[in-house]
């Protein structure tokens, strides 16, 4: 029988329908992913729907994924969460009420994931979740962590997080002068943040400069900027998304505020913004969430994290690889991987699956603690501009807290 593959694109979303060879048996595996496709972090998502086809399409041209005796087709459906708490609150209620998904993902910082969790748990969804800080998703408004019995979430820590940056700056060549500015937004990214470095970096006995949380969007950051000048700040550190950090460092750069160091997460990871910022963002350090530099192997395609890099870049000309890419591969691996243990799509026994998950991915290994979160390694990463190929390349420069992670180039000071 031959299934052609449908397409159906909304504002909501995309579906895709991907199919092809025989199924032993009537069984069809229906999965909801949310993910910000549009809004201010668009650029978590841009491997959608390419990720989720190359996957999902050989699977089910060799027949379906083998589930006990079955074949299942698998099917999968894209919800915008538009980048924001709202949007994919909308997005999963539809996935779970409306469509009736069997699984639900969310992919995308806290205004993604954290939202379909909660409804996950109230509906009794298994759900699986990626590309949000552990802390950021464990914690709720109480700073109690809340208690998951259908969602299981694997990334960094903020306390790896933390370490790495404080062993990056530290490796700074010629070192600082302890004076540190603070670009933490009022958004859950930046409270949490700013609420687990700003002690950290006092223990460390540096001076922070911190111009209190901003809202997101934040037009003018010249107040901010002044006062960087006036604490004679030389490491610039914090956590922002893409629009912003284009805004700050083009600012920056034309009041003629050049640090020793930035150090930012969240939109340093994606190479559009980079290259959108220009000279401005050349030499930037921040996390490597991911990136061919980690260790681990996809159970469900077999290739490393090069081999997923060189396919999406070859199959997406003129485009590079961004990181998230890495964590929605290994999200599929990981449903997969207990589906196929448990034997059934039954609910319960998938959960139990999931609790007893010990997979290696292109992530690394993936095994839930009690409180149902995997935590995964990290390194320090900097953009340097290869005047070979003319581009902008995210090197692994700081690899201390995970060794595993290869280092791949030498740190250098922001543009000196």
């Amino acid at each position: 029988m031959k299934v052609r593959a449908k397409f159906a694109i909304s504002l909501l979303g995309v579906m895709c329908l991907s199919s092809g060879g025989a199924f032993a048996q009537q069984c069809t595996i229906k999965i909801g992913r949310v993910a910000p496709i549009t809004g201010p972090l668009a650029d978590v998502a841009k491997d959608t729907p390419w990720v989720d086809e190359n996957k999902i399409g050989p699977i089910n041209k060799a027949g379906g994924l083998k589930v006990g005796n079955q074949s299942c087709k698998v099917e999968y459906k894209i919800y915008d969460s538009k980048s924001t708490v709202a949007g994919s609150a909308e997005a999963a209620t539809r996935a779970i009420l409306s469509d009736k998904v069997d699984f639900l993902m969310a992919q995308g910082t806290p205004d993604t994931t954290n939202a379909p969790s909660d409804l996950c748990e109230r509906h009794k969804i298994p759900c699986i979740t990626v590309n949000t800080p552990v802390e950021a998703w464990l914690f709720g408004p109480d700073g109690k962590p809340k208690t998951y019995k259908y969602t299981y979430h694997f990334f960094f820590s903020v306390p790896d997080l933390v370490t790495n940056h404080i062993g990056m700056i530290k490796a700074l060549p010629g070192g600082f002068n302890g004076n540190i500015g603070y670009l933490y937004p009022n958004d859950p990214d930046g409270t949490v943040f700013a609420s687990l470095f700003d002690p950290a970096f006092k223990k460390e006995g540096w001076k922070p400069t911190d111009p209190g949380r901003f809202a997101q969007g934040l037009p003018d950051f010249s107040a901010v900027i002044n006062q960087f000048k006036r604490g004679k700040v030389e490491v610039v550190t914090g956590v922002l998304a893409p629009p912003d950090m284009q805004n700050f460092l083009q600012q920056a750069a034309q009041a003629g505020y050049k640090p020793k160091m930035y150090i930012i997460d969240k939109a340093t990871g994606y190479p559009e913004p980079m290259n959108a910022v220009g000279k401005a963002g050349y030499d930037l350090l921040s996390v490597n969430f991911w990136s061919p530099a980690y260790p681990g192997t996809s159970k469900f395609g077999g290739y490393k994290g090069q081999g997923l890099v060189d396919s999406y870049e070859s199959g997406n000309p003129g485009k590079q690889y961004i990181p998230t890419l890495g964590y929605d591969d290994a999200s599929y691996d990981v449903l997969f991987d207990a589906i196929q243990r448990a034997g059934t799509k039954d609910r319960a026994a998938v959960l139990k699956a999931l609790d007893s998950t010990n997979l290696d991915s292109v992530v690394g290994q993936v095994k839930f603690n009690a409180q149902h979160y995997s935590v995964q390694p990290l390194g320090g990463a900097q953009w340097h501009f290869d005047e070979a190929k003319k581009k902008l390349v995210k090197e692994n420069v700081y690899n201390a807290v995970y060794p595993t992670v290869k280092k791949t180039a030498e740190m250098k000071l922001y543009q000196q």
